[in-house]
């Protein structure tokens, strides 16, 4: 047994924990938690049996080799992170521009001519 096999479960159960006191305190939602904790679970079985499930991994995606499966299916997933934090950022800045507009022209009403 290799000490990645020790160390990466013991830090992913570590994130594990926050996700979960998180959503206890009402920072994330249940969802939130819920994906934190399945991608957390997947990272602890690769570190444990690294070969069974990346050699399963890449027979399902049609890849030839394991890591070559890792590091598309990670690129996805990053690729999927990125593209909702785009559309939260760009969300945001719509509702911060719509208020700023309701702020100015409350601001112009009241003041006095």
């Amino acid at each position: 047994m290799e000490i990645y096999q020790i160390l990466v479960p013991c830090i992913a159960v570590l994130f594990m924990y926050v996700s979960i006191k998180q959503y206890v305190s009402g920072k994330n939602t249940f969802f939130e938690m819920f994906s934190w904790c399945l991608i957390w679970f997947f990272i602890i079985a690769v570190a444990i049996v690294p070969d069974l499930i990346t050699v399963h991994l890449a027979q399902i995606l049609g890849i030839k080799s394991n890591i070559n499966a890792i590091i598309f299916l990670s690129l996805g997933i990053l690729f999927f992170l990125q593209y909702n934090l785009f559309l939260t950022i760009k969300r945001q800045n719509k509702t911060i521009s719509e208020l700023i507009k309701k702020i100015a022209l409350e601001n112009k009403k009241d003041t006095p001519k």
